[in-house]
């Protein structure tokens, strides 16, 4: 008879959805989160809530594939028509690209986010700040092995976890907006807000790197309830974490006319209850979220491209300086203040362009009958073609948001 693991082994057993919390929890979705409770209250919690549900589908489907079928989503993809070079060709091409362009796009912001808080806490130079912050994520994403990242990335999540939502606890929200919230419903003029909280949790790049994550941490069917634990345990602590950033914004900037031009506007939701702390308090979350970040999105980046093209040496240096080039790019950028608005905007754009598509072919590959009684059933078919729908309008409406502020 099989022993049911405990809740701290399962813990420890976790690992690949920790590095997917920790990239998109990052200033991106820190300034999205703010500007939602600042401009339209507890209102968008439910996309929050929507975001972290189809994460977990897509997701589990990702280790269904990995674990039972014993591929990840490249090689299932290149599966899904045998013999055609061309189609072998478009996609990995089409991964590998939507993979690089994401990295560089968000390595950008997710450097500056962890410099400004960095640079808030020790009132140092920009260029000095950011080369802290590029210094450690570089070090990180090149010494590191895949178990010392999950570990950092571990420990990063629960940090942030713990601040984020101390942080929606003290300022003693009114339980009713909260649960008013929860309905799905879209203020005037909350569209774009609201597909950009879906779009900052939901990124192809984290979902193709779960599979491959998972293809490689676990071999047995067996571990697949580990892999699912794994993937709600994280998920819904990047879930709580942004739910969080609403709740304490929508609590005390609500109404007041404060305009979100920076991650950091969050220090002043926790002024009425930390008073001079709150600066310190929430420059240490920015500092977190986006050095955490900053080393799992170049990480992943490397990992996928080492699939693409199967950089398969024993300590191959190939994936380390894919992820060490994207590191200095963003350095770069944070060092000097080059605006990264028109990279992160073209990056957003063709991460959410993509994100469907990137869907559509986990649904596919676990419709596969080699996975037999793990195949998807009716329900999660379902499911999962609604998400891949949402994600469609979410891709599109993202590109023409671009594109209208990029020609505006």
């Amino acid at each position: 008879m099989e022993n049911k693991k405990t809740f701290i082994q399962k813990i420890r057993a976790a690992g690949p959805a920790a590095v997917i919390t920790s990239a998109f929890v990052g200033p991106g979705t820190i300034t999205t989160a703010t500007n939602a409770g600042v401009t339209f209250g507890y209102a968008l919690l439910w996309a929050v809530i929507f975001s972290g549900f189809a994460s977990i589908v897509i997701m589990n489907m990702a280790s269904r594939l990995a674990i039972k079928g014993k591929k990840n989503i490249i090689n299932a993809a290149v599966e899904l028509v045998p013999g055609s070079a061309a189609w072998r060709i478009f996609a990995l091409a089409l991964i590998g690209l939507v993979a690089a362009l994401t990295g560089f796009g968000f390595e950008a912001g997710n450097l500056i986010g962890a410099t400004v808080g960095f640079e808030d806490i020790f009132g140092l130079p920009q260029w000095l700040s950011a080369f802290f912050m590029g210094s450690i994520a570089m070090a990180a994403v090149i010494f590191s092995t895949p178990r010392i990242v999950e570990l950092i990335m571990k420990t990063f999540v629960a940090v942030m976890g713990i601040i984020f939502v101390i942080s929606a606890i003290i300022v003693t929200p009114p339980i009713t907006e909260i649960l008013r919230g929860l309905i799905p419903t879209i203020p005037e003029e909350g569209i774009v807000t609201t597909i950009a909280l879906v779009g900052t949790t939901i990124i192809a790049i984290n979902i193709v790197f779960h599979s491959v994550a998972s293809a490689e941490k676990w071999a047995d069917t067996e571990e697949l309830e580990d892999s699912y634990f794994d993937t709600k345990m994280n998920v819904s602590l990047g879930v709580l974490m942004t739910l969080g950033l609403i709740i304490a914004t929508s609590a005390t900037l609500f109404g007041t006319g404060t305009e979100v031009d920076s991650p950091i506007v969050f220090a002043e939701a926790l002024e009425v209850t930390l008073g001079g702390g709150a600066r310190m308090f929430a420059a240490t979350g920015l500092v977190l979220a986006g050095l955490s970040s900053a080393i799992a999105t170049p990480y992943m980046v490397g990992v996928i491209w080492a699939r693409i093209f199967k950089w398969d040496l024993v300590n191959d240096w190939r994936p380390k300086a894919v992820a060490g080039v994207i590191v200095v790019f963003g350095t770069l950028l944070a060092m000097f203040g080059t605006a990264p608005v028109p990279i992160i905007l073209f990056a957003q754009a063709t991460s959410g362009v993509f994100l469907p598509f990137v869907a559509v072919l986990f649904i596919l590959a676990t419709n596969s009958k080699a996975l037999g009684e793990y195949r998807n059933n009716r329900l999660q078919n379902v499911v999962g073609i609604i998400m891949v729908a949402v994600m469609f309008i979410l891709g599109f409406r993202t590109l023409w948001n671009v594109f209208s502020q990029l020609f505006s």
